[in-house]
């Protein structure tokens, strides 16, 4: 009797624990409740599929920035890096009909995202500039050069063998979802299990004393540059399979949503703390919040200040976590 009822108590406080760490899963629990009862077509299977995608594009680039939250940075770049990647992809395979050139496409994606995240790395690890002004610059600048490769125009011709990224399914799990679920599990294994996850946040926590305790910080903090870059290269090429085009604004409203997934998951805005499974329910809340106000025809300013409103209240409580500590 007393067995059952301290396994009882273990569960109830299990559930706590998650629900404390993970505020953005009270949040998307009690919405997709209503949205379900009130909102027309939202149960609809298609509208839930497309909720699914996009939620996957959103959910690898909030992981990407959710590593260099913990680390005490911030990255404004990687709208930067989706557009530029997505305008150099369609450029190469509109070259030819050749599948030979999907592979290059994606190397050179990905390669997009690496340099943009090494150059921000060195600005903040050897120029000892602010991570905000550094990425803010390489968000400004490499938006620039991907609309003015373009002159503001989009390139089609994208083949559909590199789409079929986009919808594609394995055993009637749509690709997009496999992709995403793969950089979730990896990821919650490199931060939680492995060494370099463990001196991330230790970077994060204190700067100086990881320093002292012979933490490498710069080599922390600009690999964690190169991950986001890497990760929002990745976004990209499933952006650009789905919407069939480069294009040189590619996510450039995302922003606001990346941050509050990260923030609203439970991510300290301080450093130090990160919860990768909250940034992933945050951005599948976040894709739901906007699909279901917009099925109801509200105006998208007023979706904005419920992201607000959202983004305010997790950032003071994660204020004032801090302040107790």
């Amino acid at each position: 009797m007393n067995e059952s009822k301290s396994r009882k108590s273990e569960i109830r406080n299990a559930v706590v624990d998650v629900f404390k760490e993970t505020p953005a899963l009270v949040f998307f629990i009690l919405f997709l409740i209503l949205s379900i009862i009130f909102v027309p077509r939202f149960a609809n299977p298609q509208n839930l599929f497309n909720i699914l995608i996009q939620s996957s594009e959103l959910i690898i680039l909030a992981i990407g920035v959710t590593f260099v939250f913990i680390n005490g940075s911030i990255d404004f770049s990687v709208t930067a890096v989706l557009a530029l990647a997505s305008v150099f992809g369609a450029l190469i395979m509109k070259m030819g009909d050749s599948l030979a050139l999907i592979p290059v496409a994606i190397v050179v994606m990905f390669a997009t995202g690496v340099v943009i995240g090494a150059i921000n790395g060195l600005s903040v690890t050897r120029f000892r500039m602010p991570s905000f002004i550094a990425t803010m610059s390489t968000q400004l600048i490499f938006s620039g050069i991907a609309l003015t490769i373009t002159q503001s125009d989009s390139i089609g011709g994208i083949p559909e063998a590199f789409m079929s990224i986009a919808f594609g399914t394995l055993v009637i799990i749509p690709v997009p979802l496999i992709i995403t679920l793969c950089v979730l599990i990896v990821s919650t294994f490199v931060l939680t299990r492995t060494v370099y996850g463990k001196s991330l946040i230790a970077v994060g926590t204190n700067q100086q004393t990881s320093y002292i305790s012979g933490i490498p910080v710069r080599k922390s903090v600009f690999s964690i540059f190169i991950l986001s870059g890497f990760l929002a290269s990745l976004a990209s090429i499933i952006m650009t399979a789905r919407l069939g085009a480069g294009l040189p604004a590619l996510g450039s409203g995302m922003l606001m949503d990346i941050v509050a997934a990260v923030v609203i998951g439970g991510t300290s805005v301080y450093g130090g703390k990160g919860n990768l499974f909250g940034t992933f329910i945050a951005a599948i809340f976040i894709v739901t919040l906007n699909n279901s106000l917009n099925l109801m025809a509200m105006d998208w300013y007023f979706i904005n200040v419920c992201k607000g409103l959202l983004l305010l209240i997790c950032t003071f409580y994660s204020t004032l976590s801090f302040i107790r500590k």
